[in-house]
């Protein structure tokens, strides 16, 4: 069958579901139907293709349509619980209280004190849907951009195992401005902004940029790169304008551009006459985030932090550096742990582990871990004598593998830092 065949057969599904008053299920399915068309709009010749489009504008507004009436059902059943709430029991209003799920429910700026601190962050509830609603033209450009799930992440900064000296600073320089944004007008802090993570790969610079929107509570937008360039004369130009208008829409947000000295390259670098053009349009929007009435704060992650070009690290832009460094001794043993904890195993030295594997990234670490299971699994397929993972599997295959950095490539780093 073809996406389109596919993309039909949901579409049936869709109009059962709504006959039947199943709304949600209903534009859940028209939704994955329109993504289809716009898969096989891809793949058409032009003519086809510009229909396939008009196909799947015309199937996000029937989901759109649905989710609009949906949601006038639901505020006014919620008016009405309001209503009733109030005749009941006018006395116990202090806090206020969802009408749906009839918890206490915590001011904003409650809920993001408690999720900076991360002592309680289990105790306020989550939105119960933190997914952003796109209008179809909105849909169109993300797809074209294969940018997808936006939420507000569950990831919080107690997921993210050591980089405590990291997690300190982004807090002060960058979570408490957007936290507190009265105080921080008191004294002309702006909030958002830009910031460049940087260090060896595999130390989970995506997760920490997650972990902070989480903290932010901000919707977190993940772009690749290569899905904005494109070589027709402003075709870069206009993605990007489109992005970051999107974004401050729904602020506030955190853009997150991975490798992103792909699209940043030291203009005296490079005899790309497109390039030339990109770098500046990038320019403009990052100089235009602090006068923007709405919240938006740019990550930009590299391996290669000393090809971007100068202009970028200037204050006003990518002007707070941090560098991610691979996890130290304790923050090791602690990986170790994490990702052996669920196979059978034999009680394991995981302090001796850490000591003697520094320079391991996080993802190296993995790498070990997962290559010692695999190990007695094989084993243990042969043999059908079921046995815990050893000291001695885990050491083997450390001894088979190697850092995926050098001193040499860390002592860059801290150059590039202390410059």
């Amino acid at each position: 069958m073809t996406l389109v065949d596919d993309a039909l057969q949901i579409i049936k599904q869709a109009q059962d579901a709504e006959s039947n008053n199943r709304v949600r299920e209903a534009i859940k399915l028209y939704t994955e139907a329109a993504k289809l068309l716009m898969r096989s709009s891809k793949l058409e010749n032009p003519d086809v293709s510009a229909h396939r489009v008009k196909q799947a504008r015309s199937i996000f507004q029937i989901a759109d349509n649905l989710e609009e009436k949906l949601r006038n059902q639901e505020e006014a059943e919620e008016k009405k619980s309001d209503t009733l709430l109030l005749t009941n029991d006018v006395n116990k209003q202090d806090i206020p209280v969802d009408a749906r799920t009839r918890k206490q429910k915590l001011p904003i700026d409650i809920v993001q004190e408690k999720s900076l601190s991360g002592d309680n962050r289990k105790e306020v509830a989550m939105p119960e849907d933190v997914n952003l609603k796109n209008t179809p033209e909105e849909q169109i450009f993300l797809d074209e951009m294969g940018i997808d799930n936006i939420n507000i992440p569950d990831i919080s900064f107690d997921d993210v195992v050591g980089l405590d000296m990291v997690k300190d600073e982004v807090k002060v320089k960058i979570l408490l401005p957007l936290i507190k944004k009265d105080l921080a007008k008191v004294y002309d802090i702006s909030a958002g902004g830009g910031i460049l993570m940087y260090g060896p790969p595999g130390n989970g610079k995506t997760f920490i940029a997650r972990a902070i929107a989480h903290e932010a509570r901000a919707y977190f937008i993940n772009i690749n790169p290569s899905n904005l360039l494109n070589q027709w004369f402003g075709k870069f130009e206009k993605n990007i304008e489109k992005l970051f208008k999107y974004a401050s829409k729904h602020s506030p947000a955190v853009l997150f551009f991975d490798e992103i000295d792909a699209i940043t390259p030291k203009r005296s670098k490079t005899n790309s006459s497109y390039m030339k053009r990109a770098v500046p349009a990038l320019l403009s929007e990052m100089d235009g985030i602090v006068a923007r009435k709405h919240t938006l704060l740019v990550i930009g992650a590299t391996n290669n932090p000393w090809d971007i070009d100068e202009a970028f690290l200037r204050p006003g832009r990518f002007g707070e550096r941090i560098y991610i460094p691979p996890p130290d001794v304790k923050a090791r043993e602690i990986l170790f742990q994490m990702y052996l904890k669920n196979a059978i195993h034999d009680e394991l030295d995981y302090e001796y582990f850490s000591n003697i594997t520094e320079n391991f990234s996080a993802a190296d670490i993995k790498y070990v871990c997962d290559k010692a299971k695999e190990k007695v699994f094989k084993e243990v397929t042969t043999t059908d004598v079921v046995r815990n993972i050893t000291e001695e599997d885990v050491l083997e295959s450390i001894d088979a593998s190697k850092p995926s950095v050098n001193n040499e490539m860390l002592a860059k780093y801290i150059n590039f830092r202390d410059s």
